[in-house]
């Protein structure tokens, strides 16, 4: 075997680096495309309302817990979001026990989330009645609904471009800092 020239070497040397550099960026594109994401859902909740809390648990009242992704103080109460990150087709009822994910020629049944999410807005309404309390599952995914989407169900494009201005009521601030609070012992961030 013969050596290397100085210039062939550093062809071999770019060449390497380029090909490394390359399977670096193929490895990593899907966790800098779900840092992208995340990215574009916190910006996205944070036009919904002038408050906004990430990370919330509450006490379901039968020795667990039920979580909320986000918890945004609007001008019409409190409003839980819960995260979903699905691909492909869903299909779904609001009063159906099970949805269904189409991915690549096959089928995954998953519990109806908007269950979830009711028992969620519930149990924050029990601890703070004076206020009203909605929810929406954020499917987060690159999902689409390709029939009917039920109430309560939304993607990121559903969600508003822009801030819109909100007065919110003394008491719903004062109903928010109370809500933070009992949920501060339990609160994963």
């Amino acid at each position: 075997m013969s050596a290397l020239t100085p210039a062939q070497s550093l062809w071999l040397f770019i060449a390497v680096a380029l090909l490394t550099s390359l399977l670096l960026l193929f490895f990593a594109r899907k966790k800098l495309g779900v840092a992208l994401k995340q990215r574009q859902i916190r910006r996205a909740v944070k036009r919904l309302g002038p408050k906004v809390h990430q990370g919330l648990l509450v006490p379901d009242g039968i020795d667990g817990v039920v979580a909320a992704d986000y918890v945004v103080l609007t001008h019409k109460g409190i409003l839980l979001i819960t995260l979903n990150w699905f691909d492909g087709n869903i299909f779904g009822g609001k009063d159906t026990d099970q949805w269904t994910q189409m991915l690549r020629g096959s089928s995954h049944r998953f519990t109806n989330p908007l269950h979830e999410i009711h028992l969620l807005c519930a149990t924050v309404k029990s601890l703070v009645p004076a206020i009203p309390v909605s929810g929406i599952v954020l499917f987060a995914g690159d999902c689409t609904f390709p029939k009917d989407k039920p109430e309560g169900a939304c993607l990121l494009s559903d969600l508003p471009k822009q801030r819109r201005k909100q007065v919110v009521p003394s008491s719903y601030e004062l109903t928010w800092d109370l809500l933070l609070t009992k949920a501060k012992m339990l609160s994963f961030h």
